[in-house]
């Protein structure tokens, strides 16, 4: 019985946290296009909506609902699968702090993670609660990225 409550309780907690995630209101901006859906933050770190942001900056999303895996075609191909530890990029692993997950039937991905994956410039407006990701033109510069 008191395993049992625990457990309620562990899930009613780990709910609410991603509620009030979303309720931080933290906008996301890919290459100055504000993009309609809202980043996360878990365990003190940002997590970005794959579709948005991957769909903003040319890439075709694939979702296999049975393995949860999200397939992102593009520059590069990157390939994300729920509740692993890591996901791959052109066929290369790469590991997160935070690992990718779903949040609200959203596909989430650690900000820090698409800046590796793309080779993108990431950044922070604190006045404005706004994580910015700009595609970098010329390789695989990762610049002005902060611990947010």
């Amino acid at each position: 019985m008191k395993k049992s409550i625990f457990a309620v309780l562990t899930a009613a907690m780990v709910t609410l946290s991603c509620v009030s995630a979303f309720a931080d209101g933290v906008s996301v901006s890919v290459n100055d296009n504000v993009i309609d859906a809202q980043a996360v933050i878990v365990d003190s770190r940002t997590l970005v909506p794959v579709r948005g942001v991957f769909e903003e900056l040319g890439y075709t999303v694939d979702w296999d609902a049975e393995t949860k895996t999200a397939t992102l075609s593009g520059k590069k191909t990157v390939v994300i699968q729920s509740g692993s530890t890591s996901f791959s990029v052109d066929g290369e692993e790469v590991t997160p702090e935070v690992p990718q997950q779903i949040i609200e039937g959203r596909f989430m991905l650690p900000l820090r993670a698409v800046g590796e994956a793309i080779g993108a410039d990431v950044d922070w407006d604190a006045e404005t609660k706004t994580v910015i990701i700009k595609e970098h033109k010329g390789g695989l510069k990762i610049g002005g990225v902060q611990e947010l």
